[in-house]
């Protein structure tokens, strides 16, 4: 009479085991789509030379094709002492400056901030921030 008592713990054990392992890939791959759509984007400013007109229609075009999460995202004017230069209105991203008006010769960084989104069933919606950074770029002129 054990056994099929045994064998019921064993069958549960695996199923939370599988839950769990699905949860994580689940997680893991989410938090990737995150980290490409910041890539990507950080790749786009770094392109044009700064967060202007050309790329942020390049980086609506590529967040359309990656099915990115619509608006409805409110950003902060500050986050991690840079200043918001702009909110996306059809998808929810973030784009950061600092300095705010650097002068001739010196150089900013742009700061990204998207959402790995996670939907579960019995918990509802969790955003887990996502940060990037670009590289230095240089303003020549005072235009």
């Amino acid at each position: 009479m054990r056994t099929p008592i045994a064998y019921t713990f064993l069958f549960n054990l695996m199923i939370i085991f599988i839950f769990i392992v699905f949860a994580f890939l689940a997680g893991i791959m989410s938090y990737y789509k995150a980290f490409k759509v910041n890539n990507r984007m950080v790749h786009s400013i770094e392109k044009y030379e700064g967060f202007n007109e050309d790329s942020k229609v390049d980086i609506e075009q590529f967040l359309g094709g990656m099915s990115y999460k619509a608006g409805g995202l409110n950003c902060a004017e500050k986050y991690k002492g840079m200043d918001l230069v702009y909110q996306g209105e059809s998808y929810s991203y973030c784009i950061y400056i600092n300095p705010s008006k650097p002068k001739s010769g010196e150089y900013y960084n742009y700061g990204v901030l998207t959402y790995m989104t996670v939907d579960l069933p019995l918990i509802n919606i969790i955003n887990f921030p996502v940060f990037t950074r670009t590289n230095q770029i240089y303003k020549f002129t005072n235009t």
